[in-house]
């Protein structure tokens, strides 16, 4: 029996092809295609995948940088029944030869990126890989002995006569989107044709992304928030522009030249707009973005009110989401300059009740989009629990395998995120932390060790992990243990906690006004504790709020704490003074033996003066008067 309800990414072909049949559809650097010339383009290299003999539920590994050959290759094959598994071409060898071994592709399409790992590449390290196929100019090390091929040889047939039928995997399965590897091994999560067509209706909806926008692809399409917007402009038939990677010089430029209306950030991503329009354009505001989607972590309120002003005109969305429900769950209205909005509770964050986004219990989300069901499994008597969810945008599975996590619940099944929060009498979702220790830093995720041999390498292990990500942990709390206690310490952010003020207000003249000083503190909710166990002398950290509320240090060079010389690198500094090296070489071989140091010329003269002050306090006074 025909099921006609089937649904496709692909769909959105026949409405391109009309849209924007003789218009612009893709802007690749000087590369443009009309809607017509890109539909034609992708029959013809799904028409050449069939051909070749790529069958329904085959997988096809894809390692590149954005461009609209990414897109058309992700259509074919879907089109054909295949499966595309995006690679992220930032992965090291070992992290992308991985992710290829657990879902066993036939077919590996690369472009330059990914050359640093290609080259190791052997032909016995994926014994499923039967074809590789290159899209875009010559890759440096790409074999032509190992059957490669090319897109443009793939597009020989070069003709508008094959069929709307497309094909189907099993299980309905589009794409393969990969976890985060950059620790820890990448899952690949098998995401079907329905959640992707439900995500595309939840952005409309809460977003407002629609046919008259020109979207801007700022995020990579190996990440399932940038896959996730950018089938929804398709099946939309918006316009696209695509740069290789997010360069905030060249995403500035693109929003000038194309009219730009539509993008998608991550904190880091704004503050690096924010900077430049502030520092280059002096603060010259771009009118034509209309919609601002964030993702990836809350936007602190200082970037909320600097993207108000720098982009007058933008919806301000921030949303909540993962691979494994095909990107956003929750959102939350930042900021709607107009005013106006088809969901009754969807309001802006300004005119909401709650005072701050921002609270000690941690961060609010946002409400569930209209297809998600959510709800909080309580472990004890508290208000917070573990976040669980269902819907139509939920995975099919991992594709190793691996099973979802299932409730307790006898008669309903429930994806369990790993997430710890709550939900506010509002319908807010409130993010805490991650139940299995994992910390959200960035859009990247940080899988903490579970046993430390002593006190000191927690501590060594924390602040490293924190420096390399952008972020100052220190010690709030520490407790040595007595009347049976055991030690206990806890770390935080060192913007967490508010600013209180020791000393008098200064009445400046006679103006009456308070001198004001500046604080780094803004409430960071951050926090892990760690306790000593009961055997030898090992030590466990758990994460209670593994979120920051504000954005990463790009550069931890002359930071007040992070620029601290450790107890080893003072003796160096000492033994090298003592032996007449210059401050500047005392520099460059601490930076040498530790490429994360972040002490600077100043560090390096007020540790030398600290040890002459002490070497002094040891002379006679006389001697000390003499210089003797």
């Amino acid at each position: 029996m025909t099921n006609y309800s089937h649904s496709h990414i692909c769909q959105c072909l026949s409405r391109i092809a009309t849209a924007h049949r003789a218009s612009p559809l893709t802007i690749t650097g000087n590369r443009r295609q009309t809607g017509e010339q890109f539909v034609n383009s992708v029959l013809a290299l799904a028409r050449g995948l069939l051909d070749l003999g790529l069958l329904p539920g085959d997988v096809v590994v894809i390692s590149a940088s954005n461009s609209d050959w990414y897109l058309e290759w992700l259509l074919a094959v879907a089109f054909v029944g295949g499966i595309a598994a995006p690679l992220n071409y930032r992965w090291s060898f070992e992290e992308a030869i991985s992710a290829m071994v657990a879902v066993q592709p036939v077919m590996l399409v690369i472009d330059e990126s990914c050359c640093q790992w290609y080259s190791k590449l052997r032909n016995n390290d994926i014994p499923s890989l039967r074809w590789q196929v290159l899209i875009g100019s010559h890759l440096t090390g790409y074999d032509k002995t190992r059957g490669a091929l090319t897109s443009e040889e793939l597009k020989k047939y070069h003709v508008v006569s094959l069929p709307l039928d497309f094909l189907h995997a099993p299980e309905d399965a589009a794409l393969i989107c990969f976890t985060s590897g950059t620790t820890g091994r990448p899952k690949g999560v098998a995401i079907t044709h329905s959640a992707l067509i439900v995500q595309t209706l939840a952005k409309v909806a809460n977003v407002g992304y629609s046919e008259d926008d020109v979207y801007l692809h700022t995020a990579p399409l190996c990440h399932i928030g940038g896959l996730s917007s950018a089938i929804a402009m398709l099946m939309l038939g918006a316009r696209h522009i695509l740069i290789p990677k997010f360069e905030v010089k060249s995403a500035v430029e693109a929003i000038d030249l194309y009219g730009v209306t539509s993008l998608i950030t991550v904190p880091a991503m704004m503050a690096d707009l924010v900077s430049l329009i502030r520092e280059r354009d002096n603060g010259k505001r771009r009118e034509s973005v209309k919609k601002i989607l964030n993702g990836g972590g809350g936007l602190p309120l200082e970037l909320i009110k600097d993207a108000m002003k720098f982009f007058p005109r933008a919806k301000l969305v921030s949303a909540y989401g993962m691979t494994e429900t095909c990107s956003s769950l929750t959102f939350l209205m930042l900021c709607d300059p107009t005013g106006e909005t088809s969901i009754p509770h969807f309001q802006s964050y300004a005119q909401s009740k709650c005072h701050s986004i921002y609270q000690p219990e941690g961060v609010c989300v946002g409400k569930p989009a209209p297809h998600v069901e959510m709800k909080i499994c309580l472990d004890d008597s508290s208000h917070v629990g573990r976040i669980l969810t269902r819907g139509l945008n939920l995975m099919l599975r991992y594709y190793d395998k691996i099973s979802p996590r299932p409730s307790n619940d006898v008669n309903e099944v429930w994806f369990d995120t790993g997430d710890i929060g709550s939900i506010d009498d509002n319908g807010n979702l409130w993010l805490v932390g991650r139940s299995n220790g994992r910390i959200k830093s960035g859009g990247e995720n940080i899988y903490p060790e579970e046993i430390f041999k002593s006190r000191e390498a927690l501590i060594n292990w924390t602040r490293e992990v924190g420096k390399r990500n952008g972020f100052v942990i220190v010690i709030k709390t520490s407790d040595a243990g007595v009347n049976g206690r055991r030690p206990r310490i806890s770390f935080g952010c060192e913007r967490s906690g508010s600013y209180r003020r020791l000393s008098k207000l200064e009445v400046l003249e006679d103006k009456g006004a308070r001198k004001l000083t500046g604080t780094k503190k803004c409430g960071c909710p951050f926090l892990l504790k760690g306790q000593k166990l009961t055997t030898d002398g090992d030590w466990m950290v758990k994460v209670v709020c593994g979120v920051h509320n504000h954005v990463a240090n790009k550069n931890m060079e002359g930071h007040s704490f992070a620029g601290r010389l450790s107890q080893e690198e003072n003796e160096i500094l000492m033994n090298l003074s003592n032996s007449s090296v210059r401050p500047k070489d005392i520099l460059s071989t601490l930076k040498s033996r530790d490429a994360r140091n972040a002490s600077t010329m100043k560090t390096i003269y007020n540790a030398r003066h600290r040890q002459k002050r002490v070497e002094n306090k040891q002379k006679p006074d006389m001697q000390q008067l003499f210089g003797g």
